[in-house]
């Protein structure tokens, strides 16, 4: 039989987590957490640790994947259910038009969520969002739900209580081959072996995990039952929060959660993300018995990070290293002898310091596949960094933006130096993150600190766009709003976190 054109073509698996830090892994210097398999792509690939999300919470994060846009070219810098994506050329599409079978199981969080936007199948599983609620419609239940009803347990993948934005953490409480990461592995291995074989495949494998609910399975707890876990940080600025951070810490009771909760979340993330871990070495294994591990891509991410207590903060959304840290590994197939876009000598297990983000994921993967990238993206491809990790630098600095005009919150970092300004009272932060990677040491208040210099960088940044009312003459301006909330303001700000019941 004729070898089909496309049998060449790189495979290309990309794995996401949900809120998961960049520093929840071995590769990162954690000695806790158990992520043996994640390090297995940083010993094989490329790491990049200075990988951001530059829009830090779900909906605009996935949709900067999904399109190279950031969240300003989208007009999408907060959370907006219903949100449609405005731009056909996404990901998927742009792979399918090239020869891919395309194909995502997991999370999406886009809108409307059965639009395929390129891919020829989803398996959707949304963390207990009902679907058609962000446009105003009632469409019922994802593919994970319905399917836990046809195992013979309807409506009751959250009766264990926790609702999807909560920090309390209850084992799971169904049995283990019903918990949604391994659904979404199941369903992944089964893509792969399903396959197309006379096309290459692009599966991205989108885990909800480590997002709450908190509800890994009592396997994986027990892995960290004799270990501390390590306690939030609290840097020298955190008594001095703006208005923004008193929002966020009120909302999500950052101040009032004990330490016992807050040990509970701990072992519920890194939990949570040990399970992952595992689901991602099934995946490999599966590449390996289908015979095409040795000709397929690697991209490991997630959508954002989670603060996990540091100063007083909890969720995403902001801009400390917590929430908008993200990891991101570029692993290159085994075999690599045919075709290969690596020189001779590459050395395998580098790290690349250059600042980068989710925006470069589909300009990366477009890049492995041979297909030409399209002009006027935000992002870039990171294969030369992955070539040559210790000489190429993708960019000088990312612009990370978060919250509606007139409240944003923005950051312009180098991987050395990273600026936060907060656009209502003008209350500023300068970390030297090189030195002070925990971002423990506001430097904005040292004579000594280049503040002036970040200043005008983030100014210039913003002053480049055609209007943006943060900027005026060249210079920052806020809002000048009192820098202190109400204790009204407070009441009003506490959520009761989405539960779910049985239905």
């Amino acid at each position: 039989m004729e070898a089909c054109p496309m049998d060449n073509k790189p495979h290309i698996v990309l794995i996401t987590t949900d809120q998961m830090r960049g520093d929840l892994m071995g590769c990162a210097g954690n000695t806790r957490i158990q992520t043996p398999h994640i390090d297995y792509l940083a010993r094989s690939g490329v790491r990049f640790d200075q990988a951001y999300s530059l829009t830090p919470v779900c909906i605009p994060a996935r949709a900067t994947i999904m399109t190279g846009l950031e969240g300003h070219r989208l007009g999408l810098t907060t959370y907006k259910e219903g949100y449609a994506l405005p731009t056909n050329l996404t990901l998927p599409k742009l792979l399918n038009d090239a020869g891919y079978e395309t194909r995502v199981v997991g999370k999406m969080h886009v809108y409307p969520e059965r639009c395929h936007y390129g891919f020829d199948s989803m398996l959707l599983c949304e963390e207990g969002r009902m679907l058609g609620v962000g446009s105003g419609k009632q469409r019922g239940y994802d593919d994970y739900e319905q399917w836990v009803a046809e195992q013979g347990y309807p409506g009751q993948a959250f009766g264990h209580g926790i609702a999807n934005n909560e920090y309390t953490m209850s084992p799971w409480h169904l049995p283990d081959s019903l918990h949604p990461t391994e659904w979404i592995a199941d369903n992944s291995c089964r893509t792969i072996k399903r396959r197309d074989w006379t096309r290459p495949l692009f599966l991205w494998a989108s885990f909800t995990a480590p997002h709450p609910p908190l509800t890994p399975l009592m396997r994986d707890l027990y892995t960290y039952e004799k270990d501390d876990m390590p306690q939030p940080v609290w840097g020298d600025w955190a008594d001095r929060h703006s208005l923004y951070h008193q929002r966020m810490a009120v909302t999500y009771q950052g101040k009032l959660k004990t330490p016992k909760q807050i040990d509970s979340a701990y072992r519920g993330f890194y939990a949570s993300i040990t399970q992952v871990d595992r689901a991602i070495n099934r995946i490999i294994g599966t590449l390996r018995e289908e015979g095409i591990l040795e000709n397929t891509w690697f991209l490991f991410t997630s959508d954002h990070g989670d603060n996990m207590g540091d100063h007083g903060l909890w969720f995403k959304a902001n801009f400390t290293r917590g929430a908008c840290q993200i990891p991101l590994i570029v692993t290159p197939p085994a075999k690599r002898d045919t075709g290969s876009v690596l020189e001779a000598g590459w050395v395998p297990g580098q790290v690349n310091h250059s600042p980068v983000g989710l925006q470069d994921i589909l300009p990366t993967c477009l890049a492995i596949a041979g297909i030409s990238v399209p002009e006027d993206l935000d992002g870039t491809s990171l294969l030369g960094a992955v070539r040559q990790p210790k000489m190429d630098r993708v960019r000088e600095t990312v612009l990370g933006e978060f919250g509606p005009m007139g409240k944003r919150s923005l950051m312009v970092t180098d991987g050395i130096w990273k600026y936060i300004w907060f656009e209502e009272e003008g209350e500023e932060l300068l970390f030297h993150i090189k030195d002070d990677p925990q971002e423990l040491h506001d430097r904005s208040r040292d004579p000594l600190a280049p503040l002036e210099e970040w200043r005008n960088r983030l100014a210039f940044k913003l002053g480049k766009r055609l209007s943006d009312s943060a900027v005026s003459n060249g210079m920052l301006r806020p809002r000048q709003l009192l820098p202190e909330l109400s204790e009204f303001e407070r009441a009003l700000l506490i959520s009761h976190y989405n539960p779910r019941g049985l239905h």
